[in-house]
């Protein structure tokens, strides 16, 4: 392709994965980009895909970047970065590092403190000892399917609990902590940032989405029936369409 046909190409898609997930667990968003001309990547963080608890526990927030900072410098244009849940938090941290096309947070843990929510605390104390200690851990399912999953029907739940995979309780540490790890400075995200985030979500209350988005001066899409998990495949034909008119319309795309 020659550099005419390059300056007019889709740019590439890196999307990365959320908490207790995996590659796998974006294929909708991966069919919806690919189907209309992107390429995307999708890296698995570490511990992750295949289950690794003894790389879980040594896995923090800074690994995940590296991971997920090497795949953007493998790909041969500047990408546009997506990311859910804790990989929002890593495009947040990728945007302020290098210069992506554009950054799109999907429900996406905040830079700093993520505050957890009054009635989500009784399903938090039975996994703080695995959290504090660092340990890999995977919620029960029932936490699974009242927080993360809440308004998916049940059919879509009993689809998605057995897929779920371990974390690591030193990511969460650090993201329940506001560890230093978790920063971005604000000032050094120009790419163009869109926030979308999830009316009924128990894991990143809406206030803090409502933060993130005032903080990079983001346009913010709301979807208020969803959960944490905007990703799931009943939501893409909701989520994604104004996802792609926005990047379509930002980056001037070609259709």
């Amino acid at each position: 392709m020659g550099s005419e046909g390059a300056e007019t190409a889709k740019p590439p898609v890196l999307f990365l994965h959320g908490v207790f997930g995996r590659p796998s667990l974006v294929d909708p968003w991966i069919r919806y980009f690919e189907t209309r001309g992107f390429e995307v990547h999708a890296p698995a963080l570490p511990g992750r895909d295949p289950t690794r608890e003894e790389v879980l526990a040594a896995t923090g927030i800074q690994d995940c970047f590296q991971v997920a900072v090497s795949a953007y410098d493998r790909l041969h244009r500047q990408p546009i970065v997506i990311g859910h849940s804790m990989g929002g938090l890593l495009a947040q941290k990728i945007a302020a590092a290098r210069s992506p096309r554009a950054t799109v947070l999907l429900a996406a843990v905040p830079p700093g403190t993520l505050w957890p929510q009054v009635k989500v605390l009784p399903h938090l104390f039975p996994l703080l000892p695995r959290i504090l200690g660092g340990r890999a851990f995977l919620p029960s399912e029932r936490t699974l399917r009242e927080v993360p999953l809440s308004t998916l029907s049940a059919a879509e739940q009993d689809e998605l609990v057995p897929r779920l995979v371990k974390d690591s309780g030193r990511v969460f540490r650090e993201m329940s902590l506001g560890a230093s790890c978790t920063r971005v400075n604000a000032a050094e995200v120009a790419c163009p940032v869109l926030c979308v985030s999830a009316g009924q979500d128990r894991n990143v209350a809406p206030w803090i989405s409502r933060r993130i988005a005032r903080r990079y001066r983001a346009e913010h899409q709301v979807h208020p029936g969803l959960p944490h998990w905007i990703i799931a495949e009943s939501a893409v034909g909701e989520v994604a369409p104004p996802v792609l008119e926005w990047l379509t319309k930002t980056l001037n795309l070609p259709d």
